[in-house]
């Protein structure tokens, strides 16, 4: 179980760093597979169509690490919202950040303008979590991904536009079934057991193409949340 919620700062101590995040953090990179399986020992969700990026929180400020990108916070302001969402301080989180449409749908030419350094206003920004790094000021990347993924889920309450992201244990087949029909072409595979790795992930992390069924609309944000899923409804 996640430790209990730090105490807040009193205001000796205000101006006392409480933890100490890394400044950067070398993320986990995903192997490519060949196609979709099924196995009770991995984890699967969809590979999310946008930028890569870790968000490190703390005493109520936000940072982002974005690969090429030397002041995403800038870019995406929105995820400032992130401590107010945490139970816990001193966390980093490794997930996507996407920018959606008027229509709550993921627009890749609306996330270039984004890191191209257009208007911060330019799109809604989203940002999807998936695995958890330090929280509560300590790194937790020794720790397995069954444990990571189910800490994340109890420290990071859903909101509208940070949440973390859906996936399901075992049947990898169907979710990437249901992301063929809405056009999805990857499919993210973790295995439960696997500690962190910086670097290359060989058999911890897996990329596997998924072939969509049809052309059709990009799906919204909210539909991918709700995968697997039957035929895609409006």
């Amino acid at each position: 179980m996640p430790p209990e919620q730090l105490p807040l700062p009193t205001p000796e101590s205000a101006d006392q760093p409480i933890t100490r995040l890394p400044d950067r953090i070398e993320p986990m990179q995903a192997a490519d597979a060949p196609a979709p399986f099924d196995d009770p020992d991995w984890f699967f969700e969809p590979w999310w169509p946008g930028v890569r990026a870790l968000a490190f929180a703390e005493r109520g400020r936000v940072r982002l690490q974005v690969s090429g990108l030397a002041d995403a916070t800038a870019a995406f302001p929105e995820v400032g919202e992130l401590p107010a969402q945490l139970s816990e301080d001193g966390v980093a989180v490794d997930g996507t950040l996407l920018v959606l449409d008027a229509d709550g749908r993921p627009d890749p030419e609306l996330l270039r303008a984004r890191l191209r350094g257009a208007d911060p206003g330019v799109g809604r920004a989203a940002y999807v979590a998936s695995d958890l790094l330090w929280s509560g000021g300590e790194a937790v990347v020794r720790r397995t991904f069954r444990v990571r993924r189910d800490w994340l889920e109890a420290v990071l309450a859903p909101g509208d536009r940070i949440t973390v992201g859906h996936g399901y244990v075992g049947d990898g087949t169907l979710v990437a079934e249901a992301l063929g029909r809405l056009g999805i072409d990857g499919l993210s595979a973790r295995r439960l057991s696997a500690r962190h790795r910086s670097g290359v992930a060989a058999d911890a992390w897996l990329r596997t193409p998924v072939i969509a069924a049809e052309p059709r609309p990009r799906p919204t944000l909210a539909l991918l949340l709700r995968l697997p899923l039957g035929e895609p409804q409006a």
